[in-house]
């Protein structure tokens, strides 16, 4: 494919700013874990916030960094992306479910993910190997 439908591209480049975004806010909230999580208590009604903690930060840093790896990849039409970006996704998804409870689901980012998912995999034959 010599051209890049405009769904696909468009979805990939908002991948890689949202993947952007999140890498970015969870770097800094891993090195201020502290300052941040007094900022969650005074704008959230969340008021145990002690599993909360840098390693929680790091690790959805972690993740949004593969996340960010595979959107570039597949901005660049390779299959690879997908598997990196769809893996990122879920445990972006499921690691607040897993370390703070079932209530920290987030069914927006669940909806995003589901959406972009589905506009990559419409165009999974087209990808390189």
């Amino acid at each position: 494919m010599k051209k890049k439908p405009i769904l696909f591209e468009s979805a990939s480049i908002f991948s890689i700013i949202g993947s952007s975004i999140g890498f970015i806010s969870m770097f800094i909230s891993t090195f201020f874990s502290r300052i941040v999580t007094e900022k969650i208590t005074s704008v959230t009604n969340i008021t145990a916030t002690e599993k909360l903690s840098p390693v929680y930060f790091a690790t959805l840093m972690a993740a949004f960094c593969i996340s960010l790896v595979g959107a570039i990849k597949l901005y660049r039409m390779q299959r690879a992306g997908l598997y990196l970006y769809l893996t990122a996704q879920t445990m972006i998804l499921f690691l607040p479910v897993i370390w703070l409870g079932s209530n920290s689901f987030s069914t927006t980012n669940a909806i995003f993910t589901l959406i972009f998912a589905g506009v990559y995999l419409a165009y999974y034959k087209s990808l390189k190997d």
